[in-house]
């Protein structure tokens, strides 16, 4: 099976594992290329003579995923050039041995710095983590995997405001600008927004004082469960000098209210703008 790529629309094949690369190092975020040294595919010197390796970091989460960081440990410079020296020869290169500290920042952990180790273990690939703080858990996988706003081949549950959560489905980007949340991908688009009654009203009254100036002939459906009141309708709208279809959703309960807004081209796609509503759970 496979997904598009919220950001290039190229396939990104869904397997249980997940293969993260962090581009650097936190102290050379920023750091000009011209600055830094590449003397192998796996190794980074800093302007000031810091040694860094590329280890692969296996993280097991729930649901059976994995997720493999590809991050940075900071070496001394005598294990860099030992590494330098055996990275092209494989009887050599799958002895190498190494220790330093952690220098990614990854959430939702608080990992930088932290003494690790790393040994290479399969010679076609770069070393694993054989000593670092997550090896030994098992952590929930959308706690974890919200963090990581580029395109996943899984749907990843989402928070928003505390008390809802909603699915962002596999292949998605996320953006956050203000206080509105974003998933793209190729021809899908998704904005979220969390608004707050302060009037002690019903549902149905903030519903309908957010509903004030748009079209009542529009295509409604309105379902009530419990506290809950659901709500949903279609326009057609041209954005960008194309025709869109556009999906308005919102989910209310007492004092708050999610509003889903879900632009698509084709008609097909209508079932996944009702999944992306019917997704969202109130968790306050």
């Amino acid at each position: 099976m496979t997904v598009q790529c919220g950001c290039c629309g190229a396939e990104i094949p869904s397997t249980d594992r997940i293969d993260y690369r962090l581009n650097r190092p936190e102290q050379l975020i920023g750091v000009p290329g011209e600055q830094l040294g590449a003397p192998t595919g796996g190794l980074l010197v800093g302007p000031g003579g810091d040694s860094y390796l590329r280890c692969l970091l296996p993280v097991r989460l729930t649901g059976g995923t994995e997720l493999v960081f590809g991050a940075w440990m900071k070496i001394s410079k005598v294990d860099a050039m030992y590494a330098h020296a055996v990275w092209d020869n494989d009887a050599e290169y799958t002895n190498l041995r190494v220790c330093g500290s952690f220098a990614n920042i990854i959430r939702p952990w608080d990992l930088f710095g932290v003494p690790v180790e790393a040994a290479v273990l399969n010679a076609d690939e770069l070393p694993y983590y054989t000593s670092h703080p997550v090896l030994d858990g098992e952590w929930d996988r959308d706690e974890v995997l919200c963090r990581i706003r580029q395109p996943l081949p899984v749907p990843v549950r989402e928070t928003l405001g505390e008390v809802w959560t909603v699915e962002r489905t596999q292949g998605m980007r996320c953006v956050v600008e203000g206080h509105t949340v974003w998933f793209s991908s190729p021809g899908r688009k998704v904005s979220l927004d969390v608004y707050a009654d302060r009037t002690g009203g019903s549902p149905s009254d903030f519903l309908g004082a957010v509903l004030d100036g748009y079209p009542a002939s529009a295509e409604h459906s309105v379902t009530h469960d419990g506290e809950e009141l659901r709500h949903a309708f279609w326009l057609s709208e041209v954005i960008d000098g194309h025709e869109e279809q556009v999906f308005h959703g919102h989910v209310v309960r007492r004092g708050t209210m999610l509003s889903v807004r879900c632009v698509h081209r084709y008609p097909a796609d209508r079932a996944w703008a009702q999944h992306v509503l019917n997704s969202v759970r109130y968790i306050g």
